[in-house]
């Protein structure tokens, strides 16, 4: 099969270190090349790819300062998604990583015949969203969901559903190291939505000491200096920043258990897998995604309060750690994960080639028609 990826430009594929998006492109990409695929990736200057890459912007959005959403990141887009509908010639199916409303639905009106499979990697039922999708869905476009919660937040009315596709990591790129846990772990980004000030209660009222590995985007620089940094100052917290893959997997061998107090509708939540790839439990708060991702009691505890995730630590022992790990290679594989979005393409391409035949036919009809119609006049 002859593939085209579309990924974000904000980061490069992959990510020096945080950039979940970009990351599980990569890990796709490099997968289906695995598997026997042709693969070209359009994303941003200063991508690695095992496939055949085509840089499309000088470049990163966050390298030169381009906020998501931004005219000039809406531009840059667009030029991007352009380069790779010029060249569809030479593909069988376009997969598209972009958040769906970065473009006005007339860019593809010329398209309807060319197999497209859309994956917003972002939530969905944001102001303008619906709309965006209901838009897609009318030209056929079809949509994978992170989750069954991400699907939820929109009705099925307004997207064109083709299948929900949990995240999945390589095999061994995150894998269990030998040490003995002695703290909790928070991995990720310092950011309200993430529940990093709840992390810190947690931890402080179990008589923790709590690492934070997470980086501080500009838009969180005002939230950090004044609502984190003063627990920080008051509480056991090391905070060491935004680590790299090479370093998770000692940081997250190393926790007694991942926190994960979210408070918005998570779409996926990649830190949980990586966490379950270390055999690491994941204590977590019942939001958006994470019923689907944690088994409750077995890679870690689903709660609804502080109070119920400070009671969930006392039994944190009692999980099997070798278990956790092997529950990882059993559902959250990039292998497992490709193989679904394959044959996702593999239908689509087939739908779109039943419609082909079917508007030649209809195209055939016609001109029969017309022609019985003059043959009926003459006579």
């Amino acid at each position: 099969m002859r593939i085209a990826i579309v990924a974000p430009l904000f980061e490069t594929v992959p990510p020096s270190k945080y950039g979940g998006t970009e990351r599980v492109v990569y890990f796709i990409v490099e997968e289906l090349v695995r598997l026997g695929h042709t693969v070209t990736l359009y994303a941003a200057r200063g991508s690695k790819t095992s496939g055949r890459l085509v840089e499309c912007f000088h470049g990163t959005l966050r390298g030169h300062g381009i906020a998501n959403g931004s005219d000039d990141a809406i531009n840059a887009n667009k030029a991007q998604l352009k380069l790779a509908i010029s060249d569809m010639a030479n593909h069988d199916i376009l997969h598209i990583h972009h958040a769906v409303e970065s473009y006005h639905p007339k860019l593809f009106e010329s398209m309807q015949d060319i197999p497209i499979v859309w994956t917003d990697h972002n939530a969905l039922h944001t102001a303008g969203k619906p709309l965006s999708l209901k838009s897609l869905a009318n030209l056929d476009i079809g949509m994978t969901a992170l989750s069954e919660s991400h699907r939820s937040t929109v009705s099925d009315d307004d997207a064109k559903w083709l299948e929900t596709i949990h995240h999945g990591l390589p095999a061994n790129l995150l894998t269990p190291v030998q040490t003995i846990p002695t703290y909790l772990g928070f991995l990720g980004r310092v950011s309200p939505e993430k529940g990093i000030t709840t992390a810190i209660r947690i931890a402080r009222a179990g008589g923790f000491e709590l690492k934070v590995a997470a980086k501080i985007d500009k838009v969180d620089e005002e939230f950090y200096e004044k609502e984190v940094k003063p627990l920080l100052a008051a509480s056991n917290v090391g905070f060491i920043g935004e680590i790299s893959d090479a370093e998770k997997s000692r940081f997250l061998s190393a926790a007694i258990a991942l926190i994960f107090p979210i408070c918005w509708l998570e779409p996926f939540g990649l830190v949980i897998i990586e966490a379950i790839a270390c055999g690491c439990p994941v204590i977590a708060f019942r939001k958006g995604s994470v019923p689907e991702i944690v088994e409750h009691g077995v890679t870690g505890f689903i709660v609804d309060t502080e109070e119920e995730a400070v009671e969930s630590l006392r039994h944190i022992e009692s999980l099997d750690r070798t278990l956790i790990r092997q529950r990882f290679e059993e559902r959250f594989t990039s292998t497992t994960m490709t193989k679904k979005y394959v044959d996702v393409y593999t239908r689509s391409i087939r739908q779109t080639n039943a419609s082909q035949i079917a508007n030649k036919l209809k195209i055939a009809i016609a001109i029969q028609e017309v022609n019985l119609r003059k043959h009926l006049d003459f006579l």
